[in-house]
C-alpha cells in the first residue's frame, strides 16, 4: 500500500502543478496581452478550430497552434492509455476532486444519481461536444467561450466574470459545488472534450482487470472512483466513462487485486507508474520539442530586449538600466517634451541609461503617469490588461 500511496501523491503533485501553472498563465493574460487567452491552451479549441483550419488554414480567434498541439498529444495518449489526459493531466478535472476531497471528509457517502439516469445523463456530453463543434465550425468563431467554466475560472476577479463570462461562472460554480456531493460532475456529464477522448478511447488497448479470487468485496475501488464506475462488480473495466487515474487500482487494499492489461489472452499486468509517467513523457515531450521550435507559444515573442519589453508591463517596471529611447518607444512620449523635462542636452543622451544620466527612476514614472493620466489612459494597460482588471478580448 506504501508504493500505491506514493503513486497517489505523485499524482496530485503533477496535477496540483499543472493547475498552478495552467492559473498563472491565465492571470498574466489578465495583467498583459503578451501573454495568449487560457483558450490558446485547451485542446477543445484546438478541436473547434479543425474546420477553419482544413478549409480556410487559418485559426481561430483567440486558439493559437499550442491548442493543435494538445489536442493532438491528447488524441496520441488516448489511443496508447485512454483517458489518461483525463484523469492525469486536465486541470478542471483535478479543481473538481479537489471540492470532492472536501466532500469525503464531510459526508461518508457519495450521493450518485440512481444507475438509470445517470447512464442517460452521461451521454449529454456527446450533444454538448456535437452542438458546440457544429456551431464553431459554422460560425468560424470560438462559441463555447462564453459557456466554459474553465474560461470562467481564469475571469475570476475581473468585472466580465459576471457579465461576458456569467453562464460560464454558473456552471462553475454549481460544478464545484456538486463535486463536494459527488465527483467530477462536469467530466462525467458536460465536458465536450471528455465526450470526445471517449470515442478515441473506444479503439485503446488498456483496460482494468480484477482478479475475483483475490478479491474481498470492500468497495473501496468503486468509492474511491472519480467516475463513479462499479469497478468491484466487473472482471474486466474497459467503459470509455473511465478516466485511467489509477485510483481504484491505488486505494485497493490487495495488491494485484486490480491492475492494467491489454486484451491479449496472455498478458503481464502493466504498472500504474508506466500509465502515470507514459503519459507526463508524452506531454512533457511535445511541448519541450514544440516550445524549442516556436510552434507552441507561451508569450509572444515581441523581438524586446529584456530590459525593454519588461517595461510593457507598465511604468513601475522602470529600472535605472532603461533609456529615454526605451521610453518614447514604448509609452510613445515626444522625445522633445522629455528633453524638456529632463534637460536633455544632445541626442546621445536618449542612449544613456538614467543611472548614467542621474535621473531617478521615481522621476520617470510619476511624469508617465501625469501624462497618461491627463489623456484619460493607463500605462499599466499597454497591451490591454491591467492588473486583472478585465478588459477586451479576454
Amino acid at each position: 500500500m506504501k508504493k500505491q500511496n506514493t503513486l497517489r501523491f505523485v499524482r496530485w503533485t503533477i496535477l496540483l502543478a499543472i493547475l498552478i501553472l495552467t492559473t498563472v498563465m491565465g492571470r498574466m493574460h489578465q495583467i498583459i496581452k503578451l501573454y495568449p487567452p487560457i483558450d490558446a491552451f485547451c485542446p477543445f479549441g484546438g478541436l473547434e478550430s479543425l474546420w477553419a483550419l482544413f478549409r480556410y488554414q487559418v485559426l481561430l480567434k483567440k486558439i493559437a497552434w499550442s491548442s493543435v498541439i494538445l489536442l493532438l498529444t491528447s488524441v496520441g495518449t488516448a489511443l496508447i492509455f485512454r483517458r489518461s489526459f483525463c484523469g492525469n493531466i486536465c486541470p478542471l478535472g483535478f479543481l473538481q476532486e479537489l471540492f470532492g476531497m472536501a466532500g469525503h471528509k464531510f459526508f461518508s457517502k457519495r450521493f450518485n444519481l440512481p444507475p438509470r439516469a445517470d447512464r442517460i445523463l452521461r451521454y449529454v456530453k456527446y450533444v454538448v461536444l456535437i452542438f458546440f463543434l457544429a456551431l464553431s465550425w459554422k460560425t468560424l468563431t470560438l462559441v463555447i467561450s462564453p459557456f466554459d467554466p474553465w474560461v470562467a475560472y481564469h475571469h475570476i476577479g475581473t468585472d466580465e466574470l459576471f457579465t461576458k463570462n456569467l453562464i460560464g461562472a454558473i456552471v462553475l460554480f454549481s460544478t464545484m459545488g456538486l463535486s463536494i456531493l459527488s465527483d467530477r460532475p462536469f467530466c462525467r456529464y458536460l465536458c465536450p472534450m471528455g465526450g470526445f477522448l471517449a470515442l478515441v478511447s473506444k479503439i485503446g488497448f488498456l483496460r482494468i482487470k480484477r482478479d475475483d479470487e483475490k478479491c474481498i468485496d470492500c468497495g473501496a475501488c468503486d468509492l474511491n472512483c472519480p467516475a463513479g464506475l462499479e469497478i468491484s462488480k466487473k472482471i474486466e473495466t474497459k467503459s470509455v466513462e473511465c478516466i485511467n487515474c489509477s485510483e481504484c487500482i491505488n486505494t485497493c487494499p490487495i495488491e494485484d487485486t486490480l491492475y492494467y492489461s491489454t486484451p491479449a489472452k496472455r498478458h503481464k499486468p502493466i504498472k500504474v507508474s508506466l500509465i502515470l509517467f507514459g503519459t507526463l513523457a508524452i506531454f512533457v515531450s511535445v511541448l519541450s520539442i514544440t516550445s524549442l521550435t516556436k510552434q507552441f507559444v507561451w508569450k509572444a515573442d515581441t523581438g524586446l530586449e529584456k530590459n525593454v519589453e519588461r517595461l510593457l508591463y507598465g511604468p513601475e517596471k522602470i529600472h535605472r538600466d532603461n533609456q529615454m529611447i526605451h521610453i518614447v518607444q514604448i509609452f510613445q512620449i515626444h522625445p522633445l517634451y522629455l528633453k524638456e523635462q529632463f534637460k536633455l542636452e544632445s541626442e546621445d543622451d536618449y542612449y544613456k541609461s538614467f543611472e548614467e544620466l542621474g535621473i531617478e527612476v521615481e522621476d520617470v514614472q510619476d511624469l508617465i503617469y501625469r501624462v497618461y493620466d491627463e489623456a484619460g489612459l493607463d500605462p499599466t494597460q499597454l497591451l490591454g490588461g491591467g492588473k486583472g482588471c478585465g478588459g477586451e478580448d479576454h
